[in-house]
């Protein structure tokens, strides 16, 4: 097992902003699948406050990034705009995942405020066509969400020609079964569009009707996959962007076909672990991105709103966690894990 190395002090922090607030229902979403039965209605939402409080106390010691809710549409979250004059004021830069549908705002006005501070923005597409990406992401409008993703393009190009800022833009997939063989005309949508980055992971179960999308349930289904993965890699080498450069492949690896354990292999590590961590809405302490129902089986550590984020980070328990993380059933079955030597060195 590769030991995961704990940073003085994390270079990205996630936000959990807004997690019960979003305008679709993609299907692999553990909070808004419309294959999940929904009790009642919750709204959960961060004070701005706690945001503030961890900025604050974290930006002298070298915090880099900030990432805004990853459950909910974070262009939704009430005090968007206030986050985004927080980074500028420190002088940080905003990490955006998003569905491409660029709401209340429209996408030139939301572009003209987010583009000066990103760092990089992840559109949500999960295909290459209309019919797939809305079976996949429900309430989707596909082709809106091609033409904003054009116009953020286009608006990109004209920030970074007046020198303010130069962010990445990325295509970030969910690989399941319902769209891998579509993939590869997706990357060439990516590279025609002009899209620096083709990022993506294997689905999470997150409820039972999608038990099946799992590209890492049988051998069959990794073998189709393992396939895909040296296609995608072809076409990058073989396509060029508008600009010359070829578009990154991320998180893009093959699946250990050896054995029915169905897993990366062995020397992959965690990105994540002891480099950045999650906030949840409430101010709970989140070592990682994993469904709320697996990453709970690492324990508790704790809560920003009782304890400063430093002691939190520096805590034996944390600690422990980082020097151990292969032992535990989540890290092994764990979608996110990269070979080390891709891992960014910071």
């Amino acid at each position: 097992m590769l030991i995961n190395k704990q940073l003085r002090v994390p270079w990205r922090i996630t936000f959990d902003t807004n997690p019960d607030q979003c305008n679709l229902n993609c299907i692999m979403c553990e909070e808004h699948s419309p294959y999940i039965e929904k009790t009642k209605k919750r709204r959960r939402v961060m004070e701005f406050k706690l945001i503030e409080k961890v900025i604050r106390e974290m930006v002298e010691y070298g915090l880099k990034e900030i990432i805004p809710s990853t459950m909910g549409e974070p262009l939704l979250y009430k005090d968007f705009k206030e986050l985004i004059d927080l980074i500028r004021g420190y002088n940080l830069k905003l990490n955006l995942t998003t569905n491409g549908t660029f709401p209340i705002l429209g996408v030139e006005k939301w572009a003209y405020l987010i583009l000066p501070v990103l760092s990089d923005i992840k559109i949500s597409i999960n295909g290459s066509y209309g019919k797939l990406a809305e079976n996949i992401m429900r309430g989707l409008d596909y082709q809106k969400q091609i033409d904003n993703i054009m116009k953020l393009v286009k608006l990109r190009e004209e920030i970074k020609e007046r020198g303010i800022n130069n962010p990445s833009i990325t295509f970030q997939v969910t690989f399941m079964e319902r769209n891998v063989l579509d993939l590869p005309e997706l990357l060439k949508l990516a590279i025609d569009l002009n899209i620096d980055r083709f990022k993506g992971h294997h689905l999470w179960i997150t409820n039972e009707q999608i038990m099946n999308e799992s590209l890492k349930k049988d051998k069959n289904s990794i073998k189709k996959w393992n396939h895909i993965v040296d296609e995608l890699k072809r076409i990058t080498r073989e396509k060029k962007l508008q600009n010359g450069n070829y578009i990154k492949l991320d998180n893009v690896y093959k699946l250990d076909n050896s054995k029915e354990s169905n897993v990366l292999s062995s020397n992959y590590l965690c990105p994540f672990l002891g480099r950045e961590v999650w906030i949840a809405w409430d101010g709970t302490f989140n070592v990682c991105c994993a469904p709320e129902n697996l990453r709970r089986k690492f324990g508790s550590f704790g809560n920003i709103k009782d304890t400063s984020f430093l002691e939190l980070w520096k805590s034996t328990n944390y600690k422990d966690l980082v020097e151990n993380w292969g032992r535990f059933e989540v890290c092994k079955i764990c979608n996110m894990k990269k070979p080390d030597k891709t891992i960014k060195r910071i």
